[in-house]
C-alpha cells in the first residue's frame, strides 16, 4: 500500500526530505568508534568507506523492504535521519547492515530443559548467535538441582550454576567483526533449590565476567520478605518441596552479594508479565537480554534502536518544563525509527530457523533513548528535582504514544503482527504491526557516537573514561560543563584539576557556581532512592522494560541495597540493578583522575598510547 501523502509516514517523508545533510559531525569520540567497529573494511582489514558511505550503506539497506520507487525516497529520509544525529538503528544494524548475512537484532532469549539433548542444542544455537554478535539470556530453572538423581542414580545433578559457567566460558571464544564481544543473562526463579548457590555465583571478582545474573523473583516472594515468612524452594524434576527457608535470608544473600559485586539483580517476573499482551496465550516471560530491558519468549529476538533527545530539544526547552521538546520533531524521529527497525526485523538474517520463525511472529521492536541528563542539564533542571521526575513522565508518554500510532500506522499498510490473534488485541478494531514498541536499554554505544549521554542515566561524572575495544579507553569532559564554568575567575584547568580529584563530581567543588553545582549532579551525587524513582518514571510508559543502575557509594551496605530492591518492587519496575563504587576490580566507565588538556575546539580525545586516531 502506497504512503498518502497526508498520513503520518507521508509527513514524516515531506519533513525529512525538505532539507539534506552533506557533512556529518561527528565527535572524534565517535569517530573512533565508527573506525574500529561499524566502518566497513577492505579484504587486509583497513577501513574501507566514510562515515557518511557507512551510514548512506544503512539507510539504502533498510529501504530495500519499501516498495517500488518509494524505496529511492526513504532511503534518503533515513540516511537523513541518521545523518543529523536525530535516530540511529542499534549496534548489531549498524555493523551487518549491506552484509552478506545481514544478522541485524541484538539480543535473544533461548529455552533450556531438563534434559542433555535441549542443554547441548541451546549451547550450540547460542554460540552461533554469539558468533555473530547477539547477546543471549537464559532461565536455568527448569533444570535440576544439584545432586539430584540422573537416571534413577544419585548425586549427579551438576546443577544449573555448572552449566551457567560452562556457556559463560563460551561466550568468550566468540566474536563478531569489530572484536565486538557477546555476553549473557542468566535467570534463576528464587524457588530453585539451587537459588542460594546461584547468588553467590559471581563471589569471586572476575568470575563469569561475560555473564549478568539476575533471579527472578514474583510478587509473592516480595511480600514474604515483607512479612518475613518462609518461602518454600521446589526441585523442578519432582515438583516437591525440598526445604523452606525464611524469605528474608534468600534476600539478605541476595542484597550482600550485590553489595560485594553488582550481582545479582532481580526480575520482577509479575511485573514483566502483567501487561505482556501475549500472556494468556503463551504464557510467561521468564528470560531477559543480557541488559534486562527486554523480557523475550525462547527463540525470540529484539531490534533496537535510539532516539537522540538532546537533539529534538525546543529552541526555548529552559522555559518549556515539563515538557522539553519540539513535539512535532520528536514524533517525526519515533515514526521514522520505528520503521526502520520493523524493515531491519524484515530483513535481518537468522541462521536458526526458530529464531526466524518467531521473530517473524511478533516483531518486538525496542526502541530507546539517549542524552536525557543532557536534555536536563540544557534546560537547567537537575536531574534529582521532582521537576526531573514531571518531565520525564511526559516525555515518556509521548514516546509511547508516538511508538504506537507508528506501529498501527504501520500495520495499515504492511498487517499486523502474526500472533496478533493471540494477543490482546485479538477483538481490537486497530492492530499494531509489533508486539511492543519502547524498550530503554544502555544505549553505550550510541551514545558515544551521538555524543552525548547515556540513555536515562544521569552523567557518570563530569570527568570520565570509558573502556571500550577490549582495553582500549576514550576519556570526556562534559562539553556542557565546560561552557557553563566559562565565565569563573578561575582557570578551566584548575577547575578541572579539582573536580577530577573530586571523584568527578562539582558539588562541593570551590570556585564552581552553586546552581552549576546542582544541575550537573552526576550518578554518584544522586541519591539511590532518586535513581530507582527516574527508572519507575520511565517504565510506567515503557512496554518492554528499562534498564537502569541504582548507583551506591563505595561505603554502601547490603540494607542499602535491600532498600533499593523493595522500592523497585513497590514503584513496578520490572527489574533493578545496583552497583557499589569499586566492587569490581575493572569498571566500564571510570573517572578520569586527572584532567584533559582541551584547547577551544577539543572536548575530548582517545587517550590510549600511540597515534590519536581523530588526529591522523
Amino acid at each position: 500500500m502506497p504512503v498518502q501523502a497526508d498520513s503520518l509516514f507521508g509527513r514524516a517523508l515531506s519533513s525529512l526530505s525538505s532539507t539534506r545533510t552533506e557533512r556529518v559531525g561527528f565527535s572524534d569520540n565517535a569517530l573512533m568508534l565508527l573506525r574500529e567497529r561499524y566502518l566497513a573494511c577492505g579484504p587486509g582489514g583497513e577501513v574501507a568507506e566514510t562515515p557518511e558511505e557507512f551510514l548512506r550503506r544503512v539507510a539504502v539497506e533498510l529501504a530495500k523492504v519499501e516498495d517500488g520507487s518509494a524505496a529511492e525516497r526513504w532511503a534518503e529520509a533515513f540516511y537523513e535521519i541518521m545523518a543529523r544525529l536525530e535516530f540511529h538503528p542499534g549496534s548489531r544494524t549498524l555493523a551487518n547492515a549491506g552484509t552478506a548475512r545481514p544478522q541485524l537484532a541484538n539480543c535473544f532469549v533461548f529455552p533450556l530443559e531438563d534434559s542433555q539433548e535441549s542443554i547441548l542444542r541451546t549451547f550450540s544455537e547460542s554460540s552461533t548467535v554469539k558468533g555473530m554478535g547477539g547477546g543471549c539470556g537464559f532461565n536455568y530453572s527448569r533444570i535440576r538441582p544439584r545432586g539430584d538423581d540422573v537416571r534413577g542414580a544419585p548425586g549427579l545433578a551438576a546443577g544449573p550454576v555448572a552449566f551457567l559457567k560452562m556457556f559463560d566460558d563460551a561466550t568468550k571464544l566468540f566474536r563478531q567483526r569489530g572484536h565486538y564481544e557477546s555476553g549473557n543473562m542468566a535467570v534463576l526463579n528464587v524457588d530453585h533449590p539451587d537459588a542460594l548457590d546461584f547468588i553467590a555465583a559471581k563471589r569471586v571478582d572476575g568470575a563469569l565476567s561475560m555473564t549478568n545474573i539476575s533471579l527472578g523473583v514474583p510478587d509473592a516472594f516480595m511480600r514474604a520478605v515483607e512479612s518475613d515468612t518462609d518461602w518454600a524452594l521446589v526441585n523442578p524434576r519432582t515438583r516437591s518441596v525440598v526445604r523452606t527457608v525464611p524469605a528474608r535470608e534468600v534476600f539478605a544473600a541476595a542484597c550482600a552479594m550485590a553489595r560485594d559485586t553488582g550481582d545479582p539483580g532481580l526480575i520482577f517476573l509479575d511485573h514483566m508479565n502483567r501487561e505482556n499482551p501475549l500472556r494468556d496465550d503463551l504464557g510467561d516471560i521468564v528470560a531477559t537480554n543480557p541488559c534486562g530491558e527486554i523480557g523475550l519468549y525462547p527463540y525470540e529476538a529484539c531490534n533496537l534502536g535510539y532516539v537522540n533527545l538532546p537533539r529534538l530539544l525546543a529552541p526555548d526547552a529552559r522555559h518549556r518544563a515539563p515538557f522539553l521538546f519540539d513535539e512535532e520533531r520528536l514524533r517525526t524521529a519515533v515514526a521514522v525509527g520505528v520503521r526502520m527497525i520493523d524493515n531491519a526485523i524484515s530483513l535481518s538474517w537468522f541462521p536458526i530457523p526458530s529464531i526466524r520463525r518467531t521473530v517473524a511472529e511478533n516483531r518486538r521492536v525496542g526502541l530507546g533513548v539517549t542524552g536525557w541528563a543532557e536534555c536536563l542539564a540544557t534546560a537547567r533542571i537537575p536531574y534529582d528535582s521532582e521537576e526531573a521526575l514531571e518531565c520525564a513522565e511526559r516525555l515518556a508518554a509521548l514516546l509511547r504514544d508516538a511508538a504506537e500510532q507508528a506501529s498501527f500506522a504501520l500495520a495499515v499498510e504492511r498487517g499486523p503482527f502474526p500472533n496478533v490473534n493471540r494477543s490482546r488485541w485479538r477483538d481490537a478494531d486497530r492492530k499494531p504491526r509489533n508486539v511492543a514498541v519502547l524498550a530503554l536499554p544502555p544505549s553505550g554505544n550510541n551514545a558515544v557516537i551521538f555524543d552525548t549521554s547515556f540513555s536515562i542515566e544521569p552523567f557518570f561524572g563530569m570527568t570520565y573514561t570509558q573502556r571500550v575495544l577490549g582495553g582500549r579507553s576514550m576519556s570526556s569532559v562534559n562539553r556542557l560543563l565546560l561552557d557553563a564554568i566559562s565565565g569563573s575567575p578561575r582557570s578551566e584547568q584548575e577547575l578541572l584539576a579539582r573536580i577530577a580529584a573530586n571523584g568527578g563530581s562539582v558539588r562541593g567543588v570551590d570556585g564552581v557556581p552553586e546552581e552549576v553545582q546542582r544541575i550537573f549532579g552526576t550518578a554518584h551525587d544522586i541519591a539511590p532512592e532518586f535513581h530507582v524513582r527516574m527508572q519507575a518514571a520511565f517504565q510506567r510508559h515503557v512496554d518492554n522494560a528499562v534498564t537502569k543502575t541504582a548507583n551506591l557509594p563505595s561505603a554502601a551496605t547490603p540494607d542499602d541495597v535491600a532498600a533499593v530492591y523493595l522500592q523497585a518492587w513497590r514503584l513496578g519496575c520490572k527489574g533493578i540493578t545496583v552497583y557499589r563504587d569499586r566492587s569490581r576490580s575493572e569498571q566500564a566507565i571510570e573517572w578520569t583522575r586527572a584532567p584533559l588538556e582541551t584547547g577551544p575546539d577539543q572536548r575530548s580525545c582517545d587517550v590510549q598510547e600511540g597515534t590519536c586516531t581523530a588526529c591522523e
